[in-house]
């Protein structure tokens, strides 16, 4: 038993600080409003709905169904913190093709605290911390592929991650790149050797998306699924800096950061070809570069998008304690520093981390705890308690904010597709919504004041055939059918 102790030591502490990093998250309450959405999506989808169709977003279908599997907050941290473990196997496997075992080791450590604390919302089931699986797999199988079907397994895996999260498309065509880039001198002798390896790995990313076509098409839920997981993504990435979901996608500045990134791609190739630059500094540089347009793809500031970046940020990061010619360390100096740049230009926001932690294992009554998450924690919560005591499970309600979470507490459907106001606003959703209320009046109706958020037929609605029932914090109403 010593023995076992002394060999696995590291392991040992790294699982203890996982789980302590981690064991808060199990139980935060109903408060972050992504989630919120996720978890109403995947009540949707447990009782029978279909997804895009009958209820809206505008992500990847795989999200929602592991909402679906999680079916609340503490299940779905739950099935987080199961996935995070073969994430992490799998980075320390990937250091292992850079690194002794000591940095490899380091390297992992770092990647465990990064994907778990609050920082950059590591303790929150969002899409890119899910993606960080496949996609990780999917690169270390590219890294080490022996036979043409590894490109294949390779490109099914970044596939799956792509109907997790977009973004992730430009790191499978970075490594179709790659595929040439590291054989430029072979090039002439193997290409359709090397053309075949691509298309694979091309050919590959694609599955997972077919399957999800031909599923949406036997749900005749094709065009939906399309235009809302696909297409209206594409007005999305322009929104935040546009104002506006109509705007083009380069009035947004996305075609100046791709020309961006092209740019950095070929300044690497040429440092490569030249031999300027050793390979590995220069695939991780290629991989940082590509998170960071997905990153910077709709320029919305959200922490969590950070989470893609980590793992070669610190692959980079951990090159600088081998031994390096000055090129080599100038590019990861280079690149560590770009990293924070765009950071601080595009004014990302990070959540506390210590208030946090001292909230969960400090607080002496469960008021304290829950007041952390924010006021509306327990008002929602009572509402939540409302609702399931006056209607029945198959009963549906509308929510006029953006507070999803009641309808996941609650386990009640919203009455049209859209589960917050911000998509009725941004998707143009006011006919369709009042039209849904009105062909079948909801039992009840919560009203989140927002003055700036005007929409006279759900009011007029209401004064005809409404009555309140309850108020909360003096101005979230409830009101019933009459």
């Amino acid at each position: 038993m010593i023995s076992f102790f002394s060999k696995n030591k590291f392991w040992i502490f790294l699982s203890l600080l996982f789980l302590l990093l981690r064991l808060p998250s199990l139980f935060e309450p109903y408060w972050y409003g992504d989630e919120g959405i996720y978890l109403t999506l995947g009540q949707g989808i447990r009782k029978g709905l279909v997804l895009y169709q009958q209820i809206h977003d505008n992500k990847p279908p795989t999200l929602y169904y592991l909402a679906a599997l999680g079916q609340t907050v503490f299940g779905f941290r739950l099935l987080l913190m199961v996935v995070m473990v073969p994430t992490i196997i799998s980075f320390y496997k990937l250091c292992l093709h850079f690194f002794q075992e000591n940095i490899s080791k380091i390297s992992t450590l770092v990647f465990v605290i990064l994907t778990s604390i609050p920082f950059i919302e590591g303790n929150i089931a969002n899409a890119e911390i899910f993606m960080l699986l496949p996609t990780i797999l999917g690169f270390l199988l590219f890294l080490n592929a022996k036979e043409n079907v590894h490109y294949l397994i390779s490109g099914i895996l970044l596939g799956l991650a792509f109907t997790i999260k977009i973004p992730v498309f430009i790191e499978a065509l970075f490594l179709i790149f790659w595929i040439f880039i590291q054989n430029i001198e072979k090039i002439k002798k193997d290409f359709w050797k090397l053309f075949l390896q691509a298309f694979l790995l091309g050919i590959g990313f694609l599955i997972p998306t077919l399957i999800y076509l031909l599923y949406f098409y036997q749900l005749h839920a094709l065009i939906p699924f399309l235009s809302s997981s696909l297409l209206q993504n594409f007005s999305y990435l322009s929104s935040w800096a546009t104002g506006t979901q109509t705007a083009s996608v380069s009035s947004g500045g996305l075609f100046t950061r791709l020309i961006i990134l092209l740019i950095s791609w070929l300044i690497l190739f040429l440092l490569k070809s030249k031999k300027i630059t050793s390979p590995q500094i220069t695939f991780i540089s290629f991989w940082l570069t590509a998170t960071i347009f997905g990153v910077l793809l709709s320029t919305r500031p959200y922490p969590h998008y950070l989470i893609q970046m980590v793992p070669p940020v610190i692959i980079l990061a951990s090159f600088l304690f081998t031994k390096n010619k000055i090129n080599n360390f100038i590019l990861i100096i280079f690149g560590l520093v770009f990293s924070l740049f765009i950071i601080k230009k595009y004014n990302f926001y990070f959540y506390p981390n210590i208030k946090y932690y001292s909230n969960f294992y400090s607080s002496k009554n469960n008021e304290s705890y829950l007041k952390f998450f924010g006021n509306r924690v327990n008002t929602n919560k009572q509402i939540a308690q409302l609702i399931k005591d006056n209607t029945q499970t198959t009963d549906r309600i509308f929510i006029w904010g953006d507070e999803p979470y009641v309808y996941a507490m609650s386990n009640r459907l919203p009455i049209g597709r859209y589960t917050v106001a911000y998509h009725i606003i941004d998707f143009n959703g006011y006919e369709e919504t009042i039209n849904s209320i009105k062909n079948n009046f909801p039992k009840f109706i919560v009203y989140y004041p927002m003055n700036n958020r005007p929409f006279p037929q759900l009011d007029d609605t209401i004064k005809d055939n409404y009555s309140l029932q309850q108020t909360f914090d003096s101005s979230i109403l409830v009101f019933k059918k009459k």
